[in-house]
């Protein structure tokens, strides 16, 4: 049973939604892989919004978890040359965040 976090949102969920912003106005701008940012930053967002709202460690564990997905899911867009950066800022940015939200449960045992 993963102990309760605190109500609100957590400084992740804060550094998450400004994430989703700057991803939503590089696709407004037309930056690229514009498309790409424009889905990335309603995902931080409603992500942002829905474990904020829940508050609770498992909420943070299901963020965590859909954080390392989306990491794995950027390795294979590496390969491709015009994707690369992007793909890796991702991993990159997933891996923080997953570990952040890990950070913020904490082991989960029993007090």
């Amino acid at each position: 049973m993963t102990r309760h976090a605190r109500a609100g949102a957590s400084p992740v969920e804060l550094g998450r939604a400004v994430l989703g912003l700057w991803h939503l106005s590089r696709s407004f701008r037309g930056r690229d892989q514009a498309v790409l940012h424009g889905v990335l930053g309603v995902r931080q967002l409603a992500q942002a919004a829905l474990v904020a709202r829940a508050g609770t460690g498992n909420a943070h564990t299901l963020s965590a978890l859909v954080d390392a997905a989306h990491g794995a899911t950027m390795v294979p867009l590496a390969l491709d040359p015009q994707r690369r950066r992007f793909a890796l800022q991702q991993v990159g940015i997933a891996a923080a965040l997953t570990v952040a939200e890990v950070a913020v449960v904490g082991r989960g045992g029993r007090r």
